[in-house]
């Protein structure tokens, strides 16, 4: 099948959304499946990622903040509405808000011209989040909201989301409360909702023995003695990551903080700060950003790693963990399946973080079920489950 992937993130860099994509677009190429993808990209961000079967037009991804539905998304559109007279794809796999505007474009037709050739081609979006349910989250938590974010970016996005929504021939969510928050805040069509979960590359992500481990610790300059805490992924707000700093103030000494990834200017002050007054500079350590093909090595370095999210989708990092045997302490999601390894947080405390790592790491039966992380989320079984989403949609999409 020839699919026309639209997505806001590709490699590199080798952040946020990203890496998700190019894995499921790899393991689908390996099923004969051939693209061409519209994709976003950060300047100078060095060459891009390319596959097999896959041709690329791309987009800057977004030049000032909360331009992407305002300036980039109409590009997309247009670009889209120009590459339609040449070519026709058998079904297009859109990502997040970088479609909105093809999204209104199809529910306008469905509304005035509902024998449009263009609606014959299933459309399949893909949720990573829902905009209604981080603004909720974002309220309950009484967090501090960018202007541009509260009166541009969020009420497009969520305009994006309803009219995805409304014009999808199935829709996918990477996690049952994502899907829950779609059915709740734009009463989505349960019929076509499903709940593919993010996967792992279980070839790169995988467990080392106790002599790697060690020399890997002592490369990073940490001591065989030390319990690691790691922390891995783009640092703003809603990660509380200052928690992470605040909790080891009730941990021993021993216990290090491993932070690993890029973050929010600001936010990233914040936590220099914290790090600064509590005299914690010799607990703390830093590796900024980490190219996703070298960032197995801080998962197999660490003892546990935890991620205190206000919320998520379902976060790649945390399977990483997993599969290389690292226990994960978590909030801001669950996982459909029970996993063995994965413990979640009943509040965002730090005195309670801090009670929930001791917990684990003292308790001699914490051992992760890697056999179940490989057997339900390698990309090979996430590109199973996806092409039963793609013959529901081309089932469901009217032919004539």
């Amino acid at each position: 099948m020839h699919i026309l992937r639209i997505v806001y993130d590709w490699p590199p860099p080798w952040s946020g959304l990203s890496p998700a994509p190019y894995e499921m677009t790899q393991a689908q190429v390996h099923r004969g499946h051939s693209f061409d993808i519209f994709c976003g990209r950060w300047p100078l961000s060095g060459p891009l990622e390319t596959l097999p079967n896959c041709r690329f037009k791309t987009f800057i991804r977004e030049p000032i903040p909360a331009s992407l539905s305002l300036l980039i998304s109409p590009l997309v559109f247009i670009y889209y509405m120009y590459w339609r007279f040449k070519h026709t794809p058998e079904l297009i796999h859109s990502h997040g808000h970088f479609a909105i505007w093809l999204y209104g474009y199809r529910c306008l037709l469905r509304k005035f011209v509902p024998w449009a050739k263009e609606l014959r081609i299933p459309l399949v979006v893909h949720f990573h989040n829902t905009t209604a349910g981080r603004r909720e989250a974002l309220k309950e938590k009484n967090a501090k909201i960018r202007f541009y974010s509260a009166w541009i970016s969020w009420p497009l996005s969520e305009l994006s989301d309803k009219w995805a929504i409304k014009c999808a021939s199935a829709c996918v969510f990477v996690s049952q409360q994502n899907k829950d928050e779609a059915l709740k805040y734009y009463a989505a069509d349960p019929n076509k909702c499903f709940v593919v979960e993010t996967g792992v590359n279980t070839e790169l992500f995988k467990p080392v023995g106790k002599e790697e481990k060690e020399k890997i610790n002592r490369d990073l300059g940490l001591d065989p003695n030390d319990i690691v805490i790691l922390n891995h992924g783009v640092m703003t707000e809603r990660k509380n990551v200052h928690l992470l700093i605040d909790c080891l103030k009730f941990l021993p000494p021993f216990y290090k903080l491993f932070l690993v990834g890029s973050g929010d200017k600001d936010y990233l002050e914040k936590l220099n700060v914290m790090v600064r007054d509590e005299n914690l500079g010799d607990r703390v350590i830093k590796a900024g950003y980490t190219p996703y093909p070298e960032t197995a090595i801080a998962f197999q370095a660490a003892d546990i790693f935890v991620l205190p999210s206000s919320f998520e989708g379902l976060p790649k990092v945390v399977l990483q963990s997993l599969a290389c045997g690292t226990p994960v302490v978590v909030s801001g999601f669950k996982f459909k399946n029970d996993i063995a390894g994965v413990n979640y947080l009943e509040n965002l405390e730090s005195k309670h973080i801090a009670e929930k790592i001791q917990a684990v790491i003292n308790n001699d039966n914490t051992t992760v079920d890697i056999n179940k992380v490989i057997t339900m989320y390698s990309w090979h079984e996430k590109a199973t489950e996806m092409e039963r989403v793609y013959d529901f949609a081309l089932k469901n999409t009217p032919s004539k």
